[in-house]
């Protein structure tokens, strides 16, 4: 089972690459990301509620609510400011660096395991998390990047936000009322929060955000970008996130969940990238992709 688990997690990351895929073409269409967020998860809390309640709410204590609802729809508001922050200070720095920052929030949830819920540390552990590390790094480094503005303070902003939200997610897995809640239910209110953090940003805009809101909601263009964008994700938070991250919390490895994701995104942005785009890439990000790799294979055991 802990391999269904880490295969799963891998999975899941792979899975990531179509969001950035829709999150850079959108503004290309003329769709503005924070109500492109509203529909969609308007659309995946549709869906995942329409099944839930055929597979039954679950019946819960008031302890049991807060950490399986409460708790996902807080990570969902605060997912949605990591990429608020994150699309700002891309925007005015150097984005690889940049993103390199961001992802290192990953360190967030990995400690929280260690130090709150007994999750063993061994030194190949040690080592995979020190080498996913620095690959973030070099895949920075190895980037050219246009440099302008200030961004820091808006790159360690969707770091925290970053960390917090996988946190948050990370968190109802260790539970084992929260654990017996479906993830279809768990979607769902990860979607909540996504489409409530957006609102929140959005809404003291007045008049213009529902004249906004109500144009995107009107536009077939949009409602495509949402299928491609919600259709993946749905079925992976429904058959591998949330199932995954149960299996490897019970084995005691519910930190490595993060990582492994986060770890798996970038190699497969990068092979996409090489294989597909026929981008080129120099010694530094072969050396950070190697690093990637082995960082993966060590924080898992």
């Amino acid at each position: 089972m802990v391999f269904y688990g880490i295969g799963a997690m891998v999975l899941v990351g792979v899975s990531w690459t179509v969001f950035g895929y829709v999150m850079g073409k959108a503004p290309r269409q003329d769709i503005k990301v924070p109500y492109l967020m509203i529909c969609s998860s308007l659309l995946a809390f549709a869906v995942s509620a329409l099944i839930g309640l055929f597979i039954g709410f679950p019946k819960l204590s008031l302890f049991g609510y807060g950490i399986s609802f409460g708790v996902l729809v807080l990570s969902g508001i605060i997912n949605y400011f990591q990429l608020d922050f994150m699309s700002l200070a891309m925007q005015k720095g150097p984005n690889g660096i940049i993103w390199s920052i961001i992802q290192s929030g990953f360190v967030f949830p990995f400690f929280m395991g260690v130090l709150f819920f007994d999750v063993p540390v061994n030194l190949l552990r040690i080592i995979g998390l020190v080498s996913l590390l620095g690959a973030l790094v070099l895949f920075g480094i190895g980037k050219n990047n246009h440099v302008g503005g200030s961004w820091k303070l808006l790159a360690f902003g969707a770091f925290i936000a970053t960390g917090l939200s996988q946190m948050l997610s990370n968190l109802p897995s260790y539970f084992q009322e929260a654990q017996a809640v479906h993830s279809v239910w768990r979607t769902a209110a990860v979607s909540a929060g996504m489409g409530l953090g957006a609102v929140i940003r959005e809404i003291p805009r007045g008049k213009s955000f529902f004249g906004d809101l109500s144009s995107h909601c009107c536009r077939i263009r949009v409602w495509n970008q949402c299928f491609l964008l919600e259709m993946p994700e749905l079925a992976a938070s429904f058959l591998l996130l949330y199932p995954g991250m149960d299996i490897l919390a019970k084995a005691g490895i519910g930190s490595v969940a993060y990582p492994t994701m986060v770890g798996s995104c970038i190699i497969a942005f990068e092979l996409f990238a090489v294989l597909v785009l026929r981008e080129k890439r120099n010694i530094v990000q072969w050396i950070a992709l190697a690093l990637c790799l082995g960082g993966v294979v060590g924080i898992c055991y």
